[in-house]
């Protein structure tokens, strides 16, 4: 399991840390020239710049995926769960975007590889949890059925 967690942290880090710089450019520069984004693709949107994408993206991304790297690295019993929880995430912001933009460029399919990698990792270490707890309670249940029967001398 530590290949899968190890590589959980790795997707995660590249999209905080690229969501963080996205964003920032998004926020400081709202008409998307600093990140090459044309602003016609906000064209029939309800958006009038892209600073509320950058928030979005500043929250939903960047900032969720720092704190699922902290459930990783103090291994939380729920972290598997923030995992998946984050690739749902990368998807819906991702498929919003296409779906309001109406185009759809390279890093779209590349996050949606991340997001869909985060959710088959969170998975893959949600049930090896679910065994190992599954596995505890079994030992600890045959333990205090082998107690409650030994004979007394």
């Amino acid at each position: 399991m530590k290949t899968a967690r190890q590589l959980s942290i790795f997707l995660l880090l590249i999209s905080a840390l690229s969501a963080y710089y996205a964003s920032y450019q998004m926020i400081i520069d709202p008409t998307g020239n600093s990140l090459g984004l044309p602003f016609y693709l906000l064209n029939g949107t309800l958006l009038n710049s892209y600073s509320v994408v950058g928030w979005i993206l500043l929250v939903s991304v960047a900032v969720f995926s720092s704190i699922t790297l902290i459930t990783i690295i103090v291994r939380c019993r729920f972290y598997s769960f923030l995992i998946i929880l984050q690739g749902v995430i990368i998807f819906i912001f991702v498929f919003m975007q296409m779906f309001l933009v109406g185009e759809t460029f390279i890093i779209q399919y590349v996050s949606l590889i991340f997001g869909a990698g985060l959710i088959g990792l969170g998975i893959l270490q949600n049930q090896r949890k679910m065994a190992v707890d599954i596995e505890k309670k079994v030992l600890r249940e045959q333990k205090s059925h082998h107690h409650k029967h030994r004979k007394h001398h």
